[in-house]
């Protein structure tokens, strides 16, 4: 093969195997986007599919690179005839879509496929231009202007996606579901509806609570239960930072006009965001696996009347306490993550934890001498 300055081209064999040797020949030698790349990939392995589908004579076929403005990629192989009726079968649907244009000819021996797909910096686009003007230049060059748009935009994304943080999902994948859902919004936007952004931001957040809704609970609850959990959730941050204090269950009930057990109820449901693993240790990393914390069967039945004591000494603690419990031996957090999480000190956290402990070991002393 002679590589040419702004050509360069690559014969196969007509069989399966030739496809990633025409994957490593674009992308060597291509210069696109990964996700062109992707896009050059998938087209140039659906088109080599149907040479050897439809040719079964084919013993060789060509693959072939120009660079002008664009780049365009060209499959060759022998072939009698012209196609005569494009027909809609899975090949001609990606070449409709992943490809600026595409088409076909036939010189007597060969038929050629071709299609064009938009190379990096071949589209400028001054930076004075107002996203009206994008959208009405969208037509010239989509990928392009969609491009720049989401690039304006994108902080947007990143911001929303920055609010569903610690819901059990991967930053990446909420970052990159909001960017989808960026894209999603710009190739429905209706210029004439007002803005871009509230309208990004509507359907962004949209994409947001509907990814949690379906990958974010571990143990699945009725979706009525989950909206009220999200909703208590957000209440209680309200609250908690106008009253710089953590809010009480009547505080939040009140302002949700619903009961304080209902609050409690979805402030349990929250735990089935994230299931925990077995082989997790204590934060510090000097607690053992969950799995050498957890008893027998025969112990748990020999500690049951222990647990009831426990759990009924827990119930006389104050509400903030009971939480820090809760935090601390439930969850595996740290004080400093308490602390950060209820909105007080470390040391604050640390003289709660010892006053409940040490309650506790009173309560729990005057039951078994009772006994």
């Amino acid at each position: 093969m002679t590589l040419v300055t702004e050509s360069l081209a690559l014969t196969l064999r007509a069989e399966p195997t030739s496809a990633a040797a025409a994957r490593s020949f674009l992308r060597e030698h291509a210069t696109l986007d990964s996700m062109r790349h992707a896009e050059a990939d998938l087209l140039v392995t659906e088109l080599i599919g149907n040479v050897i589908q439809h040719s079964p004579a084919c013993e060789e076929l060509t693959i072939s690179i120009s660079k002008d403005l664009d780049l365009t990629v060209t499959v060759s192989h022998p072939h009698p005839s012209p196609i005569a009726d494009v027909q809609p079968g899975v090949g001609f649907l990606l070449l409709d879509r992943l490809t600026k244009n595409w088409g076909h000819r036939h010189d007597g021996e060969n038929l050629d496929i071709w299609f064009v797909l938009r190379t990096p910096g071949t589209t400028s686009i001054p930076s004075e231009l107002t996203d009206d003007e994008l959208f009405s230049r969208m037509g010239d060059d989509p990928a392009a202007y969609s491009d720049e748009l989401i690039r304006r935009h994108s902080d947007l994304a990143a911001s929303i996606a920055r609010r569903y943080r610690g819901k059990g999902l991967d930053d990446e994948d909420l970052l990159q579901v909001a960017h989808m859902a960026l894209l999603k919004a710009i190739q429905r936007y209706d210029p004439s509806i007002g803005s871009i952004r509230p309208y990004a931001a509507a359907t962004i957040s949209g994409e947001m609570k509907k990814l949690l809704r379906d990958r974010g609970w571990s143990v699945r609850v009725p979706r009525s239960l989950q909206e009220r959990s999200l909703e208590v959730t957000r209440v209680a941050d309200e609250l908690a930072q106008k009253l710089e204090r953590p809010a009480e269950l009547g505080e939040i009930a009140a302002r949700l006009d619903i009961t304080s057990e209902e609050v409690a109820e979805a402030m349990e449901a929250r735990q089935a965001y994230a299931s925990s693993s077995m082989d997790k240790r204590s934060p510090d990393g000097t607690g053992l696996p969950l799995h050498d914390r957890l008893e027998d069967e025969d112990m748990h039945l020999i500690l049951a009347d222990d647990r009831v004591v426990v759990e009924r000494a827990i119930m006389e603690l104050p509400e903030r306490q009971r939480k820090i419990l809760h935090l601390r031996f439930n969850e595996d957090m740290t004080q400093s993550e308490i602390a950060e999480q209820i909105g007080i000190s470390q040391m604050h956290v640390s003289r709660l934890l010892s006053a409940a402990l040490q309650q506790l070991r009173e309560t729990i002393g005057n039951e078994h001498e009772l006994d």
